[in-house]
């Protein structure tokens, strides 16, 4: 029997409404199922000659109060919901710069595996979908002592190093605040359990700590900014390839809205609240005269845009998304 065209086409769409409606009651049997997983996070691109590859460690979040203590409720809210925001917790994500220099793997930062909140724990997982490897892995860059930054070199027990072949670079400054004798904060009612999970943290690594002072290298073309005021010895970081750069703010800036619309208003845990807000300010002005790309800790994932000048303030503008060419030049 030889079918034309037209039987072809009504069979098939009888066919088809067979599968679609299934059963008597008319419900359809195939149906896509919903997933609670997400897709790796992970996110390269190059500069000049380095291929960098945005990890991310996940998100922390924290009572919008207790980031911006000093500020009036109502013109907190007003900031955070003119850029739709929740008003009530904010949601930092956790970026981590993997940076392959072509003789080096630099890590920016490290994470917590969880230690810090429960959601805060992809790291490893990420570098995995990113064929990053921990024992491939040369030098940490830790910007600062604070547990997103830096409680993932080692796992729960610290007892051993998450990357078991990386150097620690640390700022002198930071490395001196830290380990004063009979510090400010071993008692502190806020600071007391960070401070002695940080000593923790630092005795399973002191062995291969170097400290380096402000222009100081983590590897070639990786130079550390001075950036004091969230902690004393607080770094930024730029990242330089041939004629390309880009600077990482750390904890500079934690929030889009408020850092860039309100860089002077205090808070966001820094330890010198004036200093703080001076820096904020000071390295914001920089990243908008130099135009340059900008890699963020703590921004929408993956954390890259550029910072304009707003009136008298900032504003940021995220990169677009790049499928492809994400090989170094």
């Amino acid at each position: 029997m030889m079918l034309d065209r037209r039987d072809f086409l009504v069979g098939a769409g009888g066919a088809a409404t067979a599968l679609l409606v299934g059963t008597p009651g008319g419900d359809a049997e195939a149906r896509a199922l919903t997933s609670g997983a997400q897709v790796p996070g992970f996110y390269r691109f190059p500069l000049g000659q380095f291929q960098i590859t945005v990890v991310s460690d996940g998100t922390i979040s924290f009572p919008c109060e207790a980031l911006w203590p000093e500020t009036a409720k109502a013109d907190r809210d007003m900031v955070l919901a003119g850029d739709f925001q929740p008003t009530d917790n904010a949601t930092l994500q956790v970026n981590v710069l993997a940076v392959n220099t072509g003789d080096r793997l630099v890590l920016v930062d490290a994470g917590s595996r969880g230690k810090f909140q429960p959601t805060a724990s992809r790291l490893l997982e990420n570098l995995a979908a990113a064929e990053i490897k921990p024992e491939q892995v040369d030098t940490i860059l830790i910007t600062h002592f604070h547990p997103d930054h830096m409680w993932g070199v080692t796992d729960d027990g610290d007892a051993e190093r998450t990357f078991p072949n990386a150097e620690y670079v640390v700022g002198e400054a930071e490395w001196n605040f830290w380990m004063r004798p009979q510090h400010p904060l071993a008692n502190d009612a806020f600071w007391e359990q960070i401070y002695h999970q940080n000593m923790k943290t630092v005795a399973a690594i002191k062995d291969r700590i170097r400290t380096v002072k402000p222009g100081g290298e983590a590897a070639t073309g990786i130079t550390t900014i001075a950036t004091p005021g969230h902690t004393p010895g607080h770094t930024s970081v730029e990242i330089a390839s041939g004629s390309d750069h880009l600077l990482c703010t750390a904890d500079v800036v934690g929030n889009r809205a408020v850092a860039l619309q309100r860089p002077d208003w205090r808070g966001g845990f820094d330890l010198d609240l004036e200093q703080g807000a001076k820096t904020r300010r000071a390295f914001l002005e920089r990243c908008a005269s130099e135009k340059a790309l900008i890699s963020t800790y703590h921004l929408p994932y993956p954390g890259l845009g550029h910072v304009t000048r707003a009136g008298g303030a900032f504003a940021w503008i995220p990169v677009d998304w790049q499928w492809n060419d994400v090989d170094p030049k």
